[in-house]
């Protein structure tokens, strides 16, 4: 028997020249495990990567092979090579279970030359059984490193896609469509492509669970309901996402779907869907049109697309300081003072422009009885000076409900 000095693990001259057997043999064994992995599957087959998977694949042979030339038992740094490939088969999209399983495929056709060699050399067998558990350790370790390259591969390209699709959002709101090849391929991936209908959407999500981050769970359940690139933007969540088949209202279904999946997390949105663009150069145009939407809800938990609000609701949502300023005085005091007491004057002044300033009508809207509207509206024309029979007077006086009564725009 030989030994080397130090080692950890001594194995006999047999074992040494079965090593070296297989070590002469890595291209040949490599090729057969490789085609092994192939034929079982599918995830492999469609990445183009033979070549990487045998070059990976020899290397782990020559690990076994190496730690039982030298004696010693393989250890973790043995298989630095892993991150490489680990790499790889992250950008390919092969899981972690397929790395695993592609791992010990390798392992079981390596033991399958290994007893060729015994059945073909008399008085081999107990050297095969004494290296058993060598070849348990070196699977192990393996397994090991692969699991942890993997998911650190896995964790900066997240980082590295994040990254990326910020850029493109930048990009896009400043009027440039992205030109560099690794944006354009990511915007491909998301199926957005220049010309194609799109829209924006935007999320504001709160939550009361300890420690969440509520813009991270809103991407993550809405990217099971959507396609695109959806990008924590300024505190909030903004996605381009493309419209394929789908109508902005079908759309806003599914993000209904996924909005109601995500309070069952506890985690409240709201949120803003734009009308339909086509071309990246109505980005910025998209986004403010979400934001608006998104603005009309007042922290409701609901889905508002910006096509199903009035031009109204539109001015008002946007009013600049200078339009907030011309409401009057007298009218802002009214209207501070009716929210602070639960809005009944602003209401019935709403149901009764919505029902064509019709009091009957607005009365049985608001299920009261037709006198206590007069009375309302008496109230409402003795404390803003306003005739509620004049539409001008009306008009100007729901602009100045809505005017007082919304937060100025981000």
């Amino acid at each position: 028997m030989t030994t080397a000095p130090g080692a950890l693990r001594p194995f006999d001259d047999a074992a040494i020249g079965l090593a070296r057997w297989v070590h002469d043999r890595r291209p040949e064994i490599a090729r057969a495990a490789s085609d092994a992995i192939w034929a079982e599957l599918p995830s492999y087959r469609a990445t183009g990567l033979y070549d990487d998977v045998v070059a990976h694949v020899t290397a782990v042979f020559a690990v076994f092979t190496t730690s039982v030339i030298e004696q010693r038992d393989p250890r973790l740094d043995d298989f630095a090579f892993t991150s490489h490939h680990a790499s790889e088969r992250v950008a390919h999209g092969i899981s972690l279970i397929d790395f695993l399983h592609a791992f010990r495929i390798g392992q079981i056709v390596l033991w399958s030359y290994v007893l060729e060699f015994v059945r073909s050399t008399e008085g081999q067998q107990e050297t095969a059984l004494g290296l058993v558990e060598h070849l348990m350790r070196t699977i192990e370790a393996g397994c090991s490193a692969a699991a942890t390259t993997y998911l650190q591969a896995q964790q900066y390209l997240v980082a590295d896609q994040e990254r990326i699709a910020l850029d493109c959002l930048e990009d896009l709101l400043a009027g440039n469509v992205p030109a560099v090849p690794v944006r354009l391929e990511a915007m491909r991936r998301a199926g957005l492509a220049d010309g194609a209908g799109f829209v924006v959407l935007v999320c504001r999500a709160s939550s009361e669970a300890d420690g969440a981050d509520p813009i991270l769970d809103a991407r993550r359940v809405l990217s099971r309901h959507l396609s695109g690139m959806l990008v924590p933007w300024r505190q909030e969540l903004v996605g381009l996402v493309p419209l394929e088949r789908f109508s902005p209202s079908t759309l806003s279904q599914k993000v209904a779907r996924a909005a109601t999946e995500l309070g069952t997390t506890r985690t409240a949105a709201s949120i803003g869907i734009s009308s339909a663009h086509l071309g990246f150069e109505q980005t910025a145009e998209a986004l403010l049109e979400a934001q608006v939407a998104c603005d009309h809800l007042g922290g409701r938990r609901e889905v508002q697309i910006f096509d199903d609000l009035s031009p109204l609701d539109y001015l008002v949502r946007r009013a600049d300081p200078t339009a907030r300023r011309l409401v009057d005085p007298q009218l802002r005091a009214f209207i501070a003072e009716d929210l602070s007491a639960g809005a009944i004057y602003i209401e019935t002044l709403t149901a009764y422009v919505a029902h064509d300033m019709n009091a009957k009508s607005a009365a049985s809207a608001l299920q009261i009885h037709v006198n206590t509207m007069y009375y309302r509206l008496g109230r409402i024309a003795e404390r803003t000076g306003k005739d509620l029979r004049r539409v001008e007077d009306v008009v100007n006086l729901l602009l100045a409900v809505r005017i007082a009564s919304t937060e100025p725009p981000r």
